[in-house]
């Protein structure tokens, strides 16, 4: 007897239309459940969207940034040279971004932080698909996808303005991580596909220089797919790597700052390993305990390393045990190495910045070990389908625990007050929290509360390499309370601290200015334009005033030029430059420059009156009488009898 022939399938079309619904079907629970994450995140991070901007690099970006005024074709060729770096690195199209909102809103901080939010909710959803296509398990993809949506760890990146280069550059990486997936999985090799996702890749560089891993995470998704290494494997790669050299070598340049080059003294190359082992550790227990979160955690004291040695040495215990006990388990070993090819450009072995560890920075490692965690529960649920509505009560528990914590982590960050002062709770001898509270106080005239944070930062100078800021910010404090001699104290000990710390020397020359000590205050300021910085506008315009003091007119004319050449909005430039060419008689060059400062400032009562004697001395009286109404009526002190004159000079002329 013949064996029945197995069926063709090819020729089974009520099936396979079956099949297909079937797969179309088993999408909506995906698809609900991403609209349900998203709509819990959006609440979750929602106090973000009332929060002001931070005195923390906020203002480096946003509010004090000139770069992002002006919308034009010149600027924005201006923001992608290579040469402009902000705040230490070079993220074109970031700044581009706060470009256009600045067009929008100007400084109302709701936009930038609903952008934020809103490109978060978009790389939840991308995190989501390539999660399902990774996996195609609606389990794994939801706890994943919700783990990433809601966990504390996110708050930095999606809170702070003045980190939109992290949701930024990640909504880039992953739609190139994903069509990279596409390319993979199509027969034919799709190369469309392929091209996309290097623009993608080249997109997420220029929003931050963390995005240059990416390249060995395309290793990591050939893994998965179990494709073997081949030439051809590896010659697809060599674009990204490519990109990915020039990207980083430009990073290196533009963090090679004063603080970088003190931290590499320091610490030993050693004792680096050792932060960077550490880094690991404190990483993976903040992923399962994301409580006691800081906006700043502080390296620790020179020779106090006992605690970064333990974490390293447990780092190296979990990456053995790993190795040895899992690595044929797949989903472990691709999850793991995510984590750890993403996050090691991090964990400070180059220092960047002065913080041991960031929040933000574990916003693309932990998707490693979110699918992990995703997977694993998946595969326990599935495996016990009696019990699998009491077993989803696991992660459910632990996304509402992480949903609460998160929502009150990002109430701390309303503003600068309620942020330092959650650091302060967290750690109470972090030195940079100190100060910043401190300038955060003189900001709001609580002066001696300012001087108060600012004695407690530099108290902790151990701890605090940039407490040279410190001294700067108590020097400041000072000056507002009249102890100028104090202030100058402070202001040399900075400069003895940081030689190039370009702030301190402006601040010293302005007080030297209020002094009437002229010529030190020219030194500071003429320190600052030749050796620091010779486009700083306020220091040839500070500079100016000395020189009037002393009455080197044509010097103070010469230096209020160069700071209206270098800021063609500073008016008051126009303006002190319109007083010397009014006291030398040159009438209309003065008129010239009050109109240019009227022009900047239609408010400015005291120009309209300035101009007003100008007009009087020209024998302009109607001119002269229409602009002292002007200034009184801006609330200008303006003497009755000069307008009762210039109202009887107009009736006999």
């Amino acid at each position: 007897m013949k064996p029945a022939k197995k069926p063709d399938k090819r020729n089974v079309p009520h099936q396979t239309r079956t099949a297909g619904k079937e797969k179309s079907l088993s999408l909506k629970p995906l698809i609900v459940g991403n609209i349900v994450i998203a709509v819990i995140a959006f609440i979750v991070f929602s106090p973000g969207l009332t929060a002001e901007f931070q005195g923390w690099d906020d203002y480096n970006y946003i509010k004090d940034n000139a770069l992002i005024r002006v919308l034009s074709w010149e600027n924005i060729m201006h923001v992608f040279n290579y040469k402009t770096i902000v705040v230490g690195n070079y993220h074109p199209l970031t700044i581009l971004s706060y470009i256009f909102e600045y067009q929008l809103v100007g400084l109302n901080p709701f936009l930038y932080h609903f952008d934020n939010l809103l490109l978060h909710l978009f790389n939840t959803v991308l995190v989501s698909l390539l999660m399902w296509l990774l996996t195609k398990k609606t389990y794994a993809t939801l706890i994943a996808t919700a783990l990433f949506a809601v966990h504390p760890m996110r708050v930095e990146s999606v809170v702070w303005a003045a980190e939109r280069k992290d949701v930024l550059y990640t909504f880039f990486f992953l739609l190139s991580l994903v069509f990279y997936i596409y390319f993979l999985l199509k027969s034919r090799r799709n190369y469309q596909y392929y091209f996309i996702s290097i623009v993608f890749f080249i997109l997420s560089i220029l929003s931050k220089g963390q995005a240059v891993v990416l390249p060995l995470t395309l290793f990591l998704v050939d893994y998965w797919y179990s494709k073997k290494i081949t030439l051809s494997s590896i010659l697809n790669k060599l674009p990204y790597f490519a990109f990915s050299l020039m990207s980083g070598i430009l990073a290196l340049i533009a963090q090679q700052s004063s603080l970088t080059e003190q931290r590499l003294l320091v610490h030993s190359f050693a004792e680096r390993l050792a932060i960077a082992g550490f880094n690991i550790s404190a990483y993976l227990y903040k992923l399962v305990y994301p409580f006691n979160l800081s906006c700043f955690y502080k390296y620790p004291a020179v020779g106090d390393m006992l605690w970064i040695y333990a974490g390293a040495l447990i780092a190296i215990a979990i990456i053995v045990i790993t190795a040895v006990f899992f690595r044929k388990n797949k989903i472990v070993v691709f999850g793991s190495l995510f984590f750890l090819f993403t996050i090691s450009i991090v964990t400070q072995l180059l220092p960047v910045g002065n913080a041991i560890i960031a929040d933000r920075y574990t916003y693309i490692p932990y998707i490693g070990l979110f699918f992990i965690a995703g997977m694993l529960f998946d595969q326990f649920i599935t495996g016990k389908r009696k019990n699998s509505q009491v077993l989803l009560f696991i992660p459910i528990a632990i996304l509402v625990v992480f949903s609460i914590k998160s929502y009150a982590q990002s109430l701390t960050w309303h503003d600068n007050e309620t942020l330092w002062q959650n650091a302060i709770k967290q750690d109470p001898d972090n030195g940079v929290a100190y100060n910043n509270l401190g300038h955060y106080y003189t900001q709001m005239e609580d002066y001696a509360t300012a001087i108060t944070m600012l004695k407690t930062a530099i108290r902790n100078e151990a701890t605090y390499i940039e407490v040279f800021g410190a001294y700067q910010n108590l020097g400041v404090a000072y000056t507002k309370v009249g102890k100028n001699e104090e202030a100058l104290e402070n202001f040399s000990i900075a400069i003895s601290k940081r030689p190039a710390f370009l702030e301190a020397y402006f601040s010293r020359g302005l007080t030297y200015t209020d002094l009437g000590r002229y010529n030190e205050a020219i030194a500071d300021f003429t320190t600052v334009i030749s050796k620091l910085n010779p486009l700083h506008a306020k220091s040839y315009y500070s500079r100016g005033v000395a020189f009037n003091k002393i009455n080197m007119a044509d010097s103070a004319i010469a230096d209020y030029t160069s700071a209206i050449r270098i800021d063609p909005n500073y008016s008051e430039a126009y303006v002190n430059r319109g007083n010397i060419y009014f006291a030398h008689n040159s009438f209309d060059a003065a008129i010239a420059d009050y109109n240019a400062a009227i022009g900047i400032n239609p408010e400015a009562g005291n120009v309209f009156l300035n101009r007003s004697f100008v007009y009087f001395k020209m024998q302009r009286y109607k001119n002269a009488l229409e602009d002292a109404l002007k200034a009184k009526d801006l609330k200008t002190d303006v003497h009755p009898n000069y307008i009762r004159d210039l109202q009887n000079a107009n009736k006999s002329f």
